[in-house]
């Protein structure tokens, strides 16, 4: 009993203490079948929803069945994560997603919002930044571009290759998770992160840099067709 009490004592004295290692989720446990089904290059989605920066998603082509955006959204609740997802667009783009959204609980389901690029530049470039330092998410419509300059630069029209994920990446260093559509397979492709810090220069050369070779990932991908 001596021995029993003194091991007792000693448990009393210094504790053990167990704990799980908090394990980041993976692309299997994320996602289901039929997500793998619609998607590939889930992992560069998933690696970038479990960083505590924000980052953006420029889609190369219209997703008319907010295909990605439900499944961030959807990703995001799964992961209990802090961040929010914002669609930005033109007024009409934005109007006919908004439609398309019928009940209610689909639209606490998706839980994102929407930005309208059309409102005075300077206030949505600032917002925007504003959302990325805080560690939010935008998903930048392929139209957007036609209605919204970031007035970034000092000399905009030199840059030949323009998109407005580019400028934001460089001024707010966050990574850009560029998408498109592969329509051999009908899948929406995934491509992995770019990151801002790849790039040298002055800002113009580096956005111009990025620009380029956000493009060559989508001429790739229609070269595979």
């Amino acid at each position: 009993m001596g021995k029993l009490s003194f091991l007792l004592a000693e448990d009393y004295i210094k504790p053990k203490i167990y704990f799980k290692s908090k394990q980041v989720p993976t692309v299997n446990t994320m996602y289901t079948p039929e997500d793998h089904d619609n998607f590939s290059g889930l992992e560069h989605l998933t690696q970038l929803l479990c960083s505590p920066r924000g980052f953006i998603v420029n889609a190369f082509q219209i997703d008319y069945y907010q295909s990605l955006p439900r499944l961030i959204a959807k990703s995001v609740k799964h992961i209990h994560s802090f961040k929010k997802l914002y669609i930005l667009g033109p007024e009409l783009s934005l109007s006919i997603l908004k439609r398309s959204t019928k009940t209610i609980y689909e639209k606490q389901m998706l839980d994102y919002e929407y930005i309208n690029v059309e409102q005075d530049p300077d206030f949505v470039t600032n917002q925007c930044i504003t959302l990325l330092e805080e560690g939010h998410i935008l998903y930048i419509l392929p139209e957007t571009s036609v209605c919204w300059r970031p007035n970034l630069l000092t000399e905009p029209d030199k840059i030949s290759h323009y998109l407005c994920s580019t400028l934001l990446s460089q001024q707010v260093n966050v990574s850009i998770l560029a998408t498109a559509l592969k329509n051999e397979s009908g899948k929406v492709v995934i491509f992995p992160a770019d990151t801002p810090n790849a790039y040298s220069g002055d800002m113009e050369t580096r956005v111009y840099q990025q620009s380029e070779t956000l493009y060559q990932l989508f001429d790739s991908l229609k070269a595979d067709e």
